[in-house]
């Protein structure tokens, strides 16, 4: 199954370096293949959240991986959603 997982950031400020390794590295874990992910902007180019396209093998795989994000564990978040994404193009 495929899933979306789309976090808003409370602020666009920097991310500490600190963090943004631990991102990477939870990024390449090896149990589930992510497709995509990349930065939200918003209007004005500053990051406004994260988006991460993923495979697990079913929803319960999928809230594992969205509860270990740095991100989230940080507190970053003002919101985010876990959605199962069907490809229609493409």
């Amino acid at each position: 199954m495929q899933f979306v997982w789309m976090g808003f950031l409370k602020s666009s400020d920097p991310i500490q370096p600190e963090l943004q390794q631990q991102i990477s590295g939870f990024l390449q874990q090896p149990y589930i293949h992510i497709e995509n992910a990349g930065v939200l902007r918003n209007a004005e180019g500053g990051r406004a959240g994260y988006l991460v396209i993923f495979e697990a093998e079913n929803r319960s795989a999928a809230e594992a991986l969205v509860r270990e994000s740095p991100l989230r564990g940080a507190g970053l978040y003002s919101e985010f959603h876990l959605l199962e994404y069907q490809e229609e193009v493409g």
